[in-house]
């Protein structure tokens, strides 16, 4: 039997970004493996548009970059 994945057009995807360290560079987002690895520059660059916290909880952080990509970030995760 042969299942086809149906498509529903209107369903959204995102990236899951929540083992990677990030930090906030103005209105980017840098995103990397770890610390010494940002260091060396080895860093993602999200071109952000919008980001989105919990109303009760701010566990998490959806970000849409300009090319309306969207990704999810683990607040703890967050290098300050």
């Amino acid at each position: 039997m042969n299942k086809k994945k149906t498509v529903n057009e209107n369903e959204k995807t995102f990236s899951d970004l929540t083992n990677l360290v990030w930090f906030r560079d103005g209105d980017d987002v840098k995103v990397g493996e770890n610390l010494p690895k940002i260091m060396k520059g080895e860093i993602h660059t999200l071109d952000v548009k919008e980001i989105l916290s919990g109303s009760q909880y701010q566990t998490w952080k959806i970000v849409i970059d300009k090319n309306d990509k969207i990704y999810l970030l683990k607040s703890s995760r967050e290098l300050k």
